[in-house]
């Protein structure tokens, strides 16, 4: 069986579902295909056992662009977020500190460990802000192809050097934040080594490289600014009713404008006629013919694996191959009968911390230089023992996910890599990765491990075979400066368009990387109607303009 459509987009994640949502509205009849029965890729909710449910890939919502939150009518259809914090940073000497969200209660906090680094905190926040500023709108632009000779980029660039010229005091801060590390950065604003681990494990998150790397500066400013100038450090939320909410409030609103959404299809190659596009054929028969195709999957997976060799450049081909893209991270979900208790003496009872810190997110760490010797284990193939730890609490802001008086725990372990050294397979291993994992949180929460009802573990190859995700990469590739912008997924192919004409990327792997932005899809949308509509044409209009 054949059907002819204008558009295919391949895979119902986020990015996926906006993209199909511009398509549609801009006239173009577009169809989803995704393989698992429900869309949302790796921003789905999940039962993980009878009555205990999850988001098992992406748990927290930031940096959703706010022209989606308008164009999908998000907050009309029900999307619920409640803020997440404050963040209690646990730490393997004993000492704990508890992130605020309001300043005076933040700098007290800061004081307990040093004066100097309470009086420099508001303005590393204040800088943060500064350089959010330049680069956050950067987010919804289409990145230039720097080496071009096409009169068509010549707009963009001048409106790129035009922001640069405007904000040039900024763009030595932004340019050192891209080059330098975390600890480097760090190490510049504040004294406490607790102050900047709380604040620099940012910079591991999905990556090998430790925080003294260079360039990891800007993974942590990524994580903590990019969603909002004004939000510093503490700016993410729990959507009520999972993560999964937001994908099924696109999915509902891409139906809306007129795409169609099949579950259970799964692409097995993109087919092409005479150089260009074609349509998809499927797994187990089946053909869905249209002169547009874009791929939500990673750009592995859909360069290497989608498309037949012999119709890419070899020397493209080279580029994906040395793409990195391996996951770090071991993800456990524990259904519990009561919430985690914390251990008395760890805190001052005065705080007010016993009541607040279970609705924000839970960090377990060592120092940085700790940091850097466990990625250092990761990087040898080597699951780091006492790796860094986040854990949240979303029952604690919906108590649909679970059964009355119970909770879902949520538990992230870094610095655990995806191809392990000396023989170990990781459906061997990640039981007793758990459990010692389980076992130290116990030193912290000593009720917790008394407390399991039901656990759930997902090594990163199980976040691959889930998810479909090369690597297990959550973010579809790492967040180096080598990999982004004008770089990302490869130099010379960071306009979404591929060298197969009618083949796009929408996903994660494409600028400007990952989180749950929805910018990827919505740019790559606006390419393809820019492609097929015509410079300022109404289909254009739609999706907004380009830069």
């Amino acid at each position: 069986m054949s059907q002819q459509y204008d558009a295919v987009v391949v895979g119902g994640g986020h990015n996926g579902l906006v993209a199909a949502f511009y398509l549609a509205r801009a006239g173009l009849r577009t169809v989803v295909l995704e393989r698992r029965d429900v869309v949302g890729g790796a921003c789905v909710t999940e039962e993980f056992a009878p009555g205990f449910h999850a988001s098992s890939g992406a748990y927290v919502l930031s940096m959703l662009r706010e022209q989606i939150w308008q164009d999908f009518r998000l907050a009309e259809r029900g999307l619920e977020v409640d803020p997440a914090g404050p963040a209690l940073h646990l730490f393997d000497d004993g000492q704990h500190l508890l992130v605020h969200e309001e300043e005076a209660a933040m700098r007290a906090e800061i004081a307990r460990f040093s004066a100097a680094d309470a009086d420099a905190f508001p303005r590393f926040e204040a800088w943060l802000a500064s350089v959010a500023a330049l680069i956050t709108p950067m987010m919804d632009v289409t990145p230039p192809d720097l080496t071009t000779r096409s009169v068509r980029e010549l707009p963009n660039l001048l409106r790129l050097g035009a922001r640069g010229a405007r904000f040039r005091s900024r763009v030595d801060d932004a340019l050192f934040a891209f080059a330098t590390s975390a600890t480097q950065l760090l190490d510049e604003w504040f004294e406490s080594d607790h102050l900047k681990a709380a604040f620099g494990w940012h910079a591991i998150n999905d990556s090998l490289s430790g925080p003294s790397t260079p360039g990891t500066a800007y993974v942590l400013l990524h994580d903590h600014a990019a969603e909002d100038p004004e939000g510093g450090i503490r700016s993410w939320g729990f959507v009520r009713g999972g993560i999964g909410r937001v994908t099924a409030l696109l999915a509902e609103a891409a139906r809306d404008a007129g795409a169609e959404i099949r579950t259970g299809v799964e692409v097995e190659q993109v087919l092409a006629q005479e150089g260009r596009v074609s349509g998809v054929a499927l797994a187990g028969g089946g053909v869905v013919h249209a002169p547009v195709v874009l791929s939500n999957a990673d750009p592995k997976r859909t360069y290497l694996e989608l498309v037949e060799p012999a119709l890419l450049p070899e020397r493209l081909l080279a580029s994906v191959r040395a793409y990195r893209c391996e996951g770090t991270s071991v993800k456990v979900t524990l259904g519990v009968s009561e919430l985690p208790r914390i251990a008395l003496d760890a805190l001052d009872p005065g705080a007010g911390v016993v009541g607040d810190f279970h609705r924000g997110i839970m960090e377990i760490s060592g120092t940085l230089a700790d940091l850097d010797r466990q990625q250092s284990q990761a990087r040898a193939g080597i699951p780091a023992q006492a790796p860094h730890i986040e854990l949240c609490i979303p029952t604690v802001h919906d108590s649909s996910l679970s059964p009355e008086g119970t909770h879902v725990v949520t538990i992230d372990l870094n610095s655990q890599p995806y191809r392990l050294s000396g023989g170990r397979d990781w459906d061997a291993i990640k039981e007793q990765v758990a459990d010692d994992a389980i076992a130290r949180i116990g030193r912290h929460f000593p009720n917790l491990p008394g407390s399991i009802l039901h656990r759930e573990v997902l090594s990163p190859l199980d976040l691959e075979r889930r998810f479909n995700m090369t690597g297990g990469h959550a973010l579809h590739g790492e967040m180096s400066f080598d990999q982004l912008f004008t770089l990302r997924p490869v130099r010379g192919h960071a306009d979404y368009r591929t060298p197969l004409p009618g083949l796009y990327l929408c996903g994660a792997g494409t600028h400007p990387g990952g989180g749950v932005t929805g910018a990827n899809g919505r740019n790559c949308a606006r390419e393809v109607v820019r492609d097929r509509g015509g410079v300022g044409g109404k289909l254009r209009a739609l999706v907004g303009a380009r830069g």
